[in-house]
């Protein structure tokens, strides 16, 4: 049990989340929940009030960040989704949502950016120390505009604006202003805006463009006026990611429609995609099967009669999840930086932790090394936090989130999507989980 404020990791390879492979051999000191050297082993020497830990054959990495999830605290299935969720009362949802988020820290993910109102708060209950928890990066709800993406048009708009869980109605300019502001006053760290559709309502398609582009840049412009405040933009379709691109957003969510112009000016300002790649492939098999009994009635398909009969076949199913996947070789083969981020939304649809470490593995499945992976998992998604000044890579002056791993996390994909293989957790130096259990 680690209990001083200085201690040492020794005789471990260090993973240091920039892309490489271990290096074997080396010492990891820690003071004050600070990174404060890595050194080799044959250089070490012991200092006075440190706590050594030898960890022969373990690895060290940086604490794993997922980008894009939702501590909705809520349950649904593909069929009520959203409306199962928004039914409960926000007292429960919120109290379950503290579950959630330890389930996320147990799976080595130390960081998470959160979009709800639970995560407003949340982050200042794990930031006291009082409770082990990841490090929140708040968005607070996103921007949708009315019947928009996180709109419920089965409840009454008053209903939706009392007990939304990860949304706020905003239309024109004026109302943009007031919510990023009133979100700031909050506490949020970023913006979340909904500039598309997103495929779960009649009015919500993918292809179906939500903002303009003045109203986009309002929300952009009044997030930046406060330093460090960044802008995230859901964005499926090419005309809505082209908009907030040229719009000056942070990071694209999703983004599946991406073109080589549009990939480029990415990588040239250095706005980040966030893919959610296993949300996306595993769209029609897992979060809305089609042809699922009774999943017509309750995704009220039918209130658009002109679309009621545009179902897509299987053969189309498997040209969209190609187009995604090409799409995403295309983001990578151009420079674009691309972070891990899971789009956890409520149980039992999507598993707090576990689809944050599916994530990992759908990267590696779509291309990418397992140093690629990681780095995306690391130094690439604190980046999107705004925070790589602080997490996100093991080097000196860094908070000390770190994983110590069993087995080498560049051998196996799945040895880090198998938690049996993490053996602690720390958060800001603190031991926060321990072979899977929560440490205080």
């Amino acid at each position: 049990m680690i209990v001083m404020a200085k201690f040492a990791l020794l005789n471990v390879s260090v993973i240091d989340g920039y892309g490489g492979w271990p290096e074997a051999h080396m010492a990891v000191l820690v003071k004050d929940g600070i990174i404060d050297r890595i050194i080799c082993m044959d250089r070490y020497k012991k200092e006075d009030g440190v706590q050594e830990i030898l960890l022969d054959g373990y690895y060290v990495m940086p604490g794993l960040i997922d980008a894009h999830v939702h501590l909705a605290g809520g349950r649904g299935d593909y069929l009520y989704g959203e409306t199962e969720v928004l039914a409960e009362p926000k007292m429960v949802r919120t109290i379950r949502s503290v579950y959630e988020a330890q389930k996320i820290l147990k799976r080595g993910f130390t960081s998470v950016r959160d979009i709800s109102w639970n995560g407003l708060y949340l982050k200042r209950i794990f930031g006291e120390g009082i409770m082990p928890g990841p490090r929140i990066i708040a968005c607070g709800p996103g921007l949708t505009r009315t019947g928009g993406h996180a709109d419920l048009y089965q409840y009454t708009e008053e209903y939706v604006k009392e007990n939304h869980f990860w949304g706020v109605l905003a239309d024109g300019n004026d109302e943009i202003k007031k919510w990023v502001r009133r979100l700031l006053r909050e506490g949020a760290d970023q913006i979340k805006i909904w500039s598309s559709g997103g495929g779960n309502w009649a009015h919500d398609r993918n292809e179906d463009v939500h903002y303009t582009f003045d109203e986009i840049k309002t929300c952009v412009h009044e997030a930046h006026m406060i330093k460090g405040t960044m802008v995230s933009a859901h964005a499926e379709n090419n005309e809505s990611i082209r908009m907030s691109v040229d719009a000056g957003v942070d990071t694209i969510e999703h983004g599946e429609e991406l073109d080589e112009e549009i990939a480029e000016k990415m990588a040239d300002k250095g706005i980040i995609l966030v893919p959610t790649m296993n949300l996306l492939v595993n769209w029609y098999t897992e979060i809305m099967p089609s042809g699922a009994e009774g999943a017509e009635i309750i995704r009220p398909d039918v209130f658009l009669h002109r679309t009621v009969d545009d179902k897509t076949n299987e053969e189309e199913q498997a040209r969209i999840i190609k187009s995604t996947m090409d799409n995403f070789t295309l983001a990578r083969d151009k420079g674009v930086k691309i972070a891990l981020g899971s789009d956890t939304v409520y149980e039992p649809l999507t598993t707090y932790g576990e689809y944050s470490a599916l994530e990992f593995k759908q990267l590696v499945r779509c291309g990418m090394t397992i140093p690629e992976a990681i780095k995306a998992a690391t130094l690439t998604s604190s980046e999107a936090l705004g925070m790589s000044h602080r997490i996100g890579t093991i080097e000196r002056g860094k908070a000390a989130d770190l994983l110590v791993v069993k087995r080498n996390p560049v051998s196996s994909v799945d040895v880090l999507y198998d938690p049996q293989n993490i053996s602690m957790i720390f958060s800001g130096g603190r031991l926060a989980v321990e072979d899977g259990r929560l440490a205080f």
